[in-house]
């Protein structure tokens, strides 16, 4: 038994690492690729360079999913079963010689479906909490290897004698289990494109009902040990209490009667003494093998159960994934508990439960439904170019005078610029967007170009601050670059900290012509 339960709890913890690891892998990469559905940008990359007006991009992923959904689940894998029983012979009266072995689980399987009504509750819709009820059907065998006792008995005529009961083989019973309980879960979604995301439940799993219907193979041998006492016409019989039966003892057993028989016989007559009303027999079986034992107390339970997601619409995804569900049962173990007493009687090794860890893990398919319309996109209102860029209109001229061609086109970029930051900030400012276009445009035409960007700091903060920051500026470059399209090994970041300023650092002014990044093609 020891070494059962140290295989499930090394088997526990190996696979609750890989699901952790997976789960982290998966949304570590879902995550950066939601972050790119929509990159957006106020420029136009085509060579005309010009400015066009922004419209918004209508909302996407998750905000665009409903609140309200509806999850349905199937689960099939693999149960394990760590059993804690009590002592089966410890209510028989007066237990000379005992021995049986520790309960063992083996075979298990899990098949479940469940339903839960979730609400998406924050503002991008990623977090959501659902409820609802988890059925499932599991097997598998209980077995216990041996079970010998020994203990005081009274007959059909009222003597009293040493029964002896022990099993034929290991007792096996084949378990069908029906197991209802009720979640609560703590849901979080993520799109990281149009079609293909990550879903994640964990949570609690409060058990209803557990209800175990068994088939049984106990089969008993039923010997007797009797002691007279008393002389001829007062003769009575008395309990034996000795680990060996004394030599004036009779014995109804199998070796006493193979000692002076053939073994031909012997069923032969173990029948005629039951015939005559002993509680004596060979292989005798249970007059009913089957049954069914509730636990008497419900569980809290764990679950957790990763999935990719697969969405065929704005209203249902397919879920695929795996599962780990934990329970622990405790059970009241029946009181007075006999595994067999009189002949053709059986009770449940069941009964002897006190408590039974559950784990079960496999995979799992599921259909999200979600239970409203998307919602509707919202356009902005088109948000001009900066106010220097601007094409201002104006009344055409006289007929007699043909107008004159306007330039509808924005200077291009210099790459030179400096981009400027606010104070301790890496924060990119819009009107900055054309440099970082112009750069993307040259790197791409040029297939034998990279870029340098070099990060710079005003005298603000230590020296080493400085320098830190200046490299997260241009990092922050780097990084809006890569959003581009831009290959990272193309790009070069140099951070100089407050070295070689562009004006001087003792005004507002020229400290704001420091806090500067620049881009040089190479």
């Amino acid at each position: 038994m020891r070494m059962y339960r140290k295989i499930a709890a090394a088997l526990k913890k190996y696979l609750m690492k890989k699901i952790l690891s997976a789960f982290v892998g998966v949304i570590s990469v879902v995550s950066a690729q939601a972050q790119n559905i929509n990159p957006g940008s106020d420029y136009n990359t085509s060579r005309d360079h010009t400015w066009a007006p922004k419209v918004k991009e209508p909302i996407k992923g998750d905000s665009l999913l409903s609140n309200w959904c509806l999850d349905v689940n199937l689960t099939g894998g693999v149960l394990m079963e760590n059993i804690t029983a009590n002592d089966p012979t410890a209510h028989y009266l007066d237990v000379v010689n005992s021995s049986f072995g520790n309960l063992k689980f083996t075979k298990g399987s899990s098949f479940g479906i469940d339903g839960e009504i979730a609400y998406f509750f924050n503002k991008h819709r990623n977090w959501g909490i659902g409820t609802g009820i988890w059925y499932m059907e599991q097997g598998g065998t209980v077995t216990m290897d041996n079970f010998h006792v020994e203990y005081r008995s009274t007959d059909y005529a009222g003597n009293t004698f040493r029964q002896v009961v022990t099993a034929d083989n290991s007792i096996q019973e084949k378990l069908h289990t029906s197991n209802l309980n009720i979640p609560l879960l703590l849901k979080y979604k993520i799109k990281g494109s149009k079609s293909i995301g990550f879903a994640v439940d964990a949570g609690l799993m409060f058990n209803i009902t557990e209800n175990n219907a068994y088939t049984s193979n106990a089969s008993f041998d039923y010997e007797g040990i009797y002691k007279y006492v008393g002389t001829e016409g007062n003769i009575s019989t008395v309990y034996d209490n000795g680990v060996v039966p004394g030599a004036s003892d009779v014995l109804y057993t199998k070796n006493q009667y193979l000692s002076t028989h053939s073994p031909a016989s012997i069923q032969n007559y173990f029948n005629t003494l039951r015939a005559q009303g002993n509680n004596l027999g060979l292989g005798v079986q249970a007059n009913s093998n089957t049954g069914n034992v509730s636990y008497t107390s419900g569980s809290v339970g764990f679950l957790i159960r990763p999935a990719i997601s697969f969405y065929l619409s704005n209203q249902v995804a397919l879920n695929l994934g795996a599962y780990y569900l934990y329970q622990d049962f405790m059970n009241n173990a029946a009181g007075n508990y006999k595994i067999t007493d009189k002949i053709g009687q059986y009770s449940s090794i069941l009964n002897t439960v006190t408590k039974d860890a559950n784990n079960s893990v496999g995979i799992s398919f599921g259909v999200r439904v979600f239970l409203c319309k998307a919602k509707e996109a919202k356009v902005a209102e088109p948000e001009l170019a900066p106010e220097e860029d601007k094409v201002i209109e104006t009344p055409p001229p006289a007929p007699q005078s043909p107008p004159e061609e306007t330039a509808d086109v924005a200077p291009l970029p210099d790459l030179s610029t400096p981009i400027l930051f606010d104070l301790d900030k890496t924060t990119i400012k819009t009107e900055s967007y054309p440099i970082l276009e112009e750069a993307v445009i040259e790197v791409n035409e040029n297939k034998n170009a990279h870029l340098v960007v070099h990060g710079y700091t005003d005298n603000t903060g230590g020296a080493a601050y400085n320098r830190a920051l200046s490299r997260r500026r241009a990092n922050a470059v780097k990084t809006y670059l890569r959003e581009k399209g831009v290959k990272p090994k193309l790009i070069k970041t140099v951070g100089h900290g407050s070295k070689s300023p562009a004006a001087s650092n003792s005004t507002p002014e020229g400290r704001m012509q420091n806090r500067r990044a620049v881009i040089k093609l190479k």
